[in-house]
């Protein structure tokens, strides 16, 4: 058949009609060019753009991760402005038919993006923002749409007119599209950038959250305006109306249920079935087409269903992993590909880059006005609010594909819509180095005075921070509590923190637990934890004081928030209460706590030797401790939190001082020997007390030290000892080769190994 292209005019309108000549190639053997069909010739342009991408991400990755600059600047190597001057190249890769091909599969793109990263928006987050996050985020709405179109004007009447070939209209509307922002673009970056549940990230995403819902209800008046105003007839408006009304009622009434439906279904900790995700893509395209149907944009569905989406897995971030991989890696290119195919930089000069910088300019200068001042007003630090001001100004691909979405209504031209993309593309990296750096700068500048239980004054009350990560674990950590509470003098202050992995929310959360739980509302698992300490604090009201924190953090930043509450309330030690199986986060979750914590730090490992307070009288129990001091910082933190531990009139310690044959001290250092026999010298002088027992044993190698804790580990249902201690100790030597949790230090390590079989809880301290 002969192949006949076909243009005509229908509707205003041009049209191309070719013979359908099928997707896949035959191949070159049998005497077909493989690019005249659309699987080949997608799949090549997929991969010279993989090639090109990889390439600049390997010469850029010194400087740091720029996924953003690497693909647009592929996107755009591959268009008009660089290769694409090559006429045999353009009528080979973007003939009429590939552009088209490359054009759907780019809307097919951000159909999906849009519907797996705004299905992790859990829009109950809004109602816990804060008056501060309210107010940036109505700013940031006001504050750049109104200064862009004062700087359209005076550019436009005073400058000596706007760009080349742009009229005033248009430049206007550009203003109008660079005042938004997208909440799901510094979602990305912040989360690349380890700064979720930072202070500046968090109070950055909430305001950008708040922002978000005052656009998208802007969007939709302006539609229903534009349809009355437009639409000659009058009741064919209200019909389009009433029918976006209706597809947003049936994605909520209808979508969600059966959404829900299958979460249902799914067992938990299993992935959803193909068949459910197959129906999910259904429902996606019905909401995108139905939107296309009624007058709004395709991808309008695509976000209110994914607002409409349950969070909790497998749907929300469930979703993400099951369709992510194909849309990143497969889809992407071809997103890029159509931008790049639309930019040509020869078109502009430096008159026109001046105009439309300076514009550019004056709407991210009139976003960081708008977060900072309101931030200073509410005592935020300077460098927090300027650094947040950068955040806002952060662009991706959403800023992209709204220009994308305007050069196809014509509302700009190829000139704004080039000019917008490489602006956003140059500012986007700039920002993101300008926020790794500040923060990273400001955050060694924090100053404090380092808290520990040694220095904490006996008759000042001593402040504890206890994090845990499971219902299981709050038996154990208020069975310390009960243990470290004074017998007289000032009431002992707690503050627990639930930590929950960032698994089901958009936002990292750090939510402060101050209203009673209802008892008529069927209670969560956070309220059931709640309720376990506000029940602990009430039968001891004189002697402890007890806050509830919760926090929702990714596992590699999960430290921050923690170390936050630490320095915020001035602990004096943080207690990390673990599991006797340790998972690998969790070990990370310690190292980055004993590194970066502004007070001392204890792991606390139990194994259920602890006897539950609750239902046992205190006069009837017994409760055996073991410190095992071998000498330095650590062993004296240790000592000093296990003294206030011995006040407790059930609590028994016993203290094992570990010595060389000569009966002295096996350091080396003798500034730190000092130390020790200073401090061992007040304790015995000051606990003389018939529930102390102190014992020097003597150590002469490793091996020695393993037969003591095999002989007298079960004797006690708690052994506390130091984590750091100097290196090459004769005693020590060996034991750190096989082991299974060093971030215990050697001797704690010891006491949780399979080798000892011990079922004493420990205690590992650092100052």
């Amino acid at each position: 058949m002969e192949n006949i292209t076909k243009t005509f005019q229908y509707g205003g309108v041009e049209w191309l009609c070719e013979p359908w000549v099928g997707a896949g190639s035959l191949g070159i053997g049998r005497g077909e060019n493989p690019l005249k069909f659309a699987l080949p010739l997608l799949l090549l342009q997929i991969s010279v753009f993989s090639i090109f991408s990889v390439s600049l991400q390997f010469l850029l990755r010194p400087f740091g991760k720029f996924a953003f600059l690497t693909q647009m600047l592929a996107g755009i190597f591959l268009g008009p402005s660089v290769i694409g001057r090559n006429k045999q190249y353009m009528s080979t890769f973007f003939y009429t038919r590939s552009v088209y091909i490359i054009e759907s599969f780019e809307a097919i793109c951000f159909l999906f993006i849009c519907y797996i990263t705004t299905c992790q928006v859990d829009t109950r987050m809004i109602k816990r923002v804060g008056k501060l996050a309210f107010i940036n985020g109505i700013l940031l709405f006001l504050i750049p749409f109104v200064w862009g179109q004062f700087a359209a004007i005076l550019i436009s009447k005073r400058l000596g007119g706007g760009p080349a070939g742009i009229p005033p209209v248009e430049f206007h509307h550009i203003a109008i599209v660079e005042s938004t922002m997208f909440f799901q673009v510094v979602y990305g970056v912040l989360s690349s950038l380890k700064m979720l549940n930072t202070e500046p990230g968090r109070l950055a995403l909430a305001s950008m959250m708040v922002h978000d819902c005052l656009s998208w209800c802007f969007f939709m008046l302006n539609i229903a305006i534009k349809l009355n105003v437009d639409l000659p007839n009058k009741n064919r408006a209200a019909f389009l109306s009433v029918l976006q009304m209706l597809m947003i009622l049936a994605i909520i009434f209808v979508f969600r249920p059966i959404m829900k439906w299958m979460k249902n279904r799914t067992p938990e900790g299993h992935s959803l079935k193909a068949s459910y995700l197959s129906v999910i893509c259904v429902l996606l395209f019905i909401s995108s087409l139905w939107a296309e149907f009624v007058g709004l944009p395709y991808f309008f569905g695509a976000v209110v269903l994914g607002l409409a989406t349950p969070k909790r897995p497998p749907l929300g971030t469930g979703l993400s992993d099951k369709i992510g991989c194909f849309v990143w890696s497969v889809l992407m290119p071809c997103y890029v590909i159509g931008i790049g195919y639309n930019i040509d930089l020869s078109l502009f000069s430096w008159r026109d880059v001046i105009r439309f910088e300076l514009l550019f300019g004056v709407v991210r200068v009139a976003k960081m006005i708008a977060i900072a001042l309101p931030s200073l007003y509410y005592n935020v630090p300077l460098w927090q609010a300027i650094l947040v001001g950068f955040i806002v100004n952060i662009q991706g691909l959403y800023d992209v594909q709204i220009y994308k979405q305007n050069l196809n209504y014509t509302k700009i031209s190829s000139k704004s819509f080039g000019a917008m993309v490489m602006s956003a593309t140059v500012n986007s990296t700039i920002v993101i180095v300008i926020v790794k750096k500040l923060y990273q700068t400001m955050s060694k500048r924090n100053p404090y005075k380092r808290r520990t239980v040694q220095h904490c004054r006996v008759e000042a009350p001593l402040r504890i921070l206890t994090c845990f990560r499971n219902r299981e674990a709050v038996r154990p950590v208020l069975d310390l509590v009960e243990l470290s509470r004074p017998a007289i003098g000032s009431p002992l202050s707690v503050f627990a923190v639930n930590l929950e992995e960032l698994n089901n929310h958009s936002l990292p959360l750090l939510i402060h637990h101050t209203q009673e739980i209802s008892p008529f509302i069927v209670p969560s698992r956070r309220d059931q934890i709640v309720k376990a300490f506000h029940n602990f604090e009430k039968t001891n009201q004189e002697t402890v004081l007890i806050e509830c924190f919760t926090a929702v953090a990714p596992r590699k930043t999960m430290h921050e928030d923690v170390c936050a509450i630490a320095f915020d309330q001035e602990t004096d030690i943080v207690i990390l209460t673990l599991d006797a199986g340790i998972e690998s986060w969790e070990r990370l979750l310690c190292r980055n706590l004993v590194q970066n914590c502004p007070c001392s730090v204890a792991l606390f490992i139990d194994r259920g030797r602890l006897p539950d307070f609750r239902f046992v009288p205190l006069k009837k129990l017994t409760i055996n401790i073991c410190a095992i001091f071998l000498g330095g910082p650590d062993d004296r933190e240790m000592l000093a939190y296990a003294t206030r531990l011995a006040s407790h009139p059930s609590v028994e310690l016993h203290v094992f001082r570990l010595v060389d044959q000569n009966g002295v001290s096996p350091l080396r250092d003798m500034v730190e020997r000092n130390h020790d026999m200073r401090v061992i010298n007040v304790f015995r002088k000051e606990n003389s007390k018939k529930n102390i027992i102190f014992r020097e044993v003597r150590i002469e190698e490793a091996v020695d030290l393993l037969d003591l804790l095999r002989k007298e580990g079960d004797d006690f249902d708690l052994m506390m000892v130091g984590i750091r201690h100097e290196e090459n100790l004769l005693m020590l030597e060996g034991l750190s080769e096989w082991s299974d949790m060093k971030e215990l230090g050697e001797i704690g390590d010891v006491l949780i190994s399979k080798d000892l079989e011990l079922s004493v809880s420990v205690l590992a301290v650092q100052q």
